[in-house]
């Protein structure tokens, strides 16, 4: 009884690959890089930017987990868009000797060694402030490569970055840099570090919290096409989820704009491996039903 559907099922996913994981090109040398992918596509995403010479790039992205790692004496600050008062929840780790301090204001909150386990440290903001910072420290006397890896930063329950107005790293001796609130934001620093020119790359974060992250990143890209004049691009994303990303770009940017896509690699989900594995099954059958998600946000515009 159950056999028969699970071999329709099975037959239907993989007839679906090669159809989901499509690239077609634009002929444009403008490229939207979706920025929730993992390194390795984003470097395949950085070498052919290089290799074709693609003289505009955009980074698309929702608003990302506050998640770092930090040395000694690196910071982040966080400038909030209201000001809060409440309960403020850490999660941190660390090498030995490792710690961090933890501002609200001008008043120091925390000021905790870290553990090599994840830890959760809570305090109370008792006096309205709008400014956060966080600087790591460390012990002089130990040995080896002190860090700390911050986890979360939550206000009230919230991701601090979805309450910020704006974040910096800071570092002992070096300028102050722009922090990543966004997936858009961290992948622009990544592919930078991949060797793509700054000057080329805009950010175009999607702030809030869009039930899709697709169509999120198309939204706030689409608004941006239009400031910018783009009528034609392509976006570069990850395997089997081509299809469903160029379909939602092309209905935020509408029908006088151009959308070609490029399907990069997920190593953890190809043509020849995703069947051995429960991520790949995952990623394959989350991928066929909404292949019909720029169809459902077309009829309810």
């Amino acid at each position: 009884m159950v056999a028969g559907p699970l071999v329709v099922l099975a037959a239907i996913v993989i007839e679906a690959f090669p159809y989901l994981a499509i690239t077609e090109l634009s002929g444009a040398k403008v490229m939207v890089v979706e920025g929730w992918m993992d390194p390795a596509p984003m470097q395949e995403a950085a070498e052919l930017i290089l290799d074709s010479n693609y003289t505009r790039v955009y980074t698309t992205g929702t608003v990302r987990r506050f998640a770092h790692y930090l040395s000694p004496d690196e910071g982040i600050t966080v400038q909030l868009h209201i000001p809060f008062q409440g309960e403020v929840r850490i999660n941190v780790s660390g090498t030995a000797g490792a710690g961090f301090l933890l501002i609200a204001g001008t008043d120091t909150l925390m000021d905790q060694a870290v553990t090599p386990q994840p830890q959760l440290y809570n305090g109370h903001v008792p006096n309205a402030v709008d400014r956060i910072r966080l600087v790591a420290w460390h012990l002089p006397l130990e040995t080896g490569t002190p860090e700390i890896y911050v986890a979360s930063l939550t206000l009230n329950g919230m991701n601090i970055n979805v309450l910020q107005r704006r974040s910096w790293f800071t570092f002992p001796d070096a300028v102050a840099q722009p922090g990543w609130p966004t997936y858009a934001q961290s992948a622009r620093s990544e592919l930078m570090k991949l060797g793509v020119p700054g000057d080329r790359i805009t950010a175009v974060p999607a702030y809030g919290k869009p039930r899709s992250r697709t169509w999120g990143n198309a939204h706030a890209f689409g608004i941006q096409a239009r400031e910018d004049g783009i009528t034609a691009f392509d976006v570069a994303t990850v395997g089997v989820h081509a299809r469903r990303s160029r379909d939602l770009f092309r209905t935020a940017c509408g029908p006088g704009v151009r959308v070609g896509v490029i399907a990069l690699t997920d190593p953890y989900c190809t043509q020849a491996n995703w069947w051995r594995s429960f991520r790949g099954w995952i990623t394959m059958l989350k991928e066929v039903v909404g292949a019909s998600e720029a169809q459902a946000v077309e009829l309810t515009r």
